[in-house]
């Protein structure tokens, strides 16, 4: 039997995806592949879902813009996707479409593998949209943080943080970086330098512990470069992607594929 696999999106000629599926496949013996389904705009969505079905899909992941767009399309939500909004993982089964959300297990493993605590600490994240929603999520667990989360949509991140009962996060806009504060970690949950275009200028806010991109192309992406001089962990958004697909992979197939990190990021071209 062969297990089709794929991703939702838009664009998604840069994705990794499928690099670390087709790992994962090979790693549990399952015979199988991965697709990436480009998907220009949300009125094609349907069509999509006709496309996994007459093809016979067990899952697919979603990534942006979609992971809100395809909840309509769910017969059946788990609760925390259901908690957040958003669902990155869909599972197909005995013709039923089940949404998951996965990204909150990919950066809770990245701060566990990473040896970052955030209890008593002060937080800077940068952006409120798309995987912030995740972050935003394990960020709540951590008794006694002190959120600081800029947005130029000052009301959206509002809602967003009422929405996950977010009570405690001061809420700027993006003037507030021109101004001198230090932070035990400093997080990116913007698209800001995607296109290879220079980063906000950081120079002001210092950065303790941690500098955390939720982007990882390049390898030091233009936000990591910001603090490249500084002291504390410069972590991209790569070991969060293979710890959320690695569960997704868990979701479809039953199985934990083994990881190696080492050998992920050689197989998928991600350091070059």
């Amino acid at each position: 039997m062969y297990l089709n696999l794929g991703l939702i999106g838009n664009p998604l000629s840069h994705s990794l995806s499928p690099s670390l599926h087709s790992r994962f496949l090979v790693s549990a013996g399952i015979n199988g592949g991965y697709v990436c389904l480009e998907t220009p705009s949300r009125d094609n969505l349907a069509e999509v879902f006709e496309t996994l079905k007459q093809f016979k899909f067990r899952g697919v992941n979603v990534t942006v813009p979609y992971k809100e767009d395809v909840i309509s399309f769910m017969d059946e939500l788990d609760p925390l996707a259901d908690e957040l909004g958003a669902v990155n993982t869909i599972l197909f089964d005995n013709g039923q479409k089940k949404g998951f959300n996965t990204d909150v297990y990919g950066f809770s493993e990245t701060l566990t593998e990473n040896g970052l605590d955030f209890t008593d600490s002060k937080v800077l994240m940068l952006g409120c949209g798309g995987a912030a929603k995740a972050v935003l999520c394990c960020l709540k667990d951590f008794r006694n943080i002190k959120l600081t989360v800029v947005n130029r949509d000052t009301a959206k991140a509002e809602r967003i943080l009422k929405f996950l009962n977010f009570d405690n996060a001061e809420i700027c806009d993006y003037n507030y970086i021109s101004r001198e504060a230090v932070y035990d970690a400093v997080i990116n949950a913007t698209s800001l330098g995607l296109d290879g275009s220079s980063f906000t200028d950081m120079s002001r806010i210092k950065c303790a512990s941690a500098a955390i991109d939720l982007q990882y192309k390049p390898w030091v992406t233009p936000f990591l470069k910001c603090y490249e001089t500084s002291g504390c962990k410069k972590i991209n958004g790569f070991s969060m992607l293979v710890h959320q697909a690695h569960k997704a992979f868990e979701i479809w197939t039953g199985k934990k594929a083994f990881i190696d990190m080492k050998e992920l990021i050689k197989l998928s071209g991600a350091a070059n």
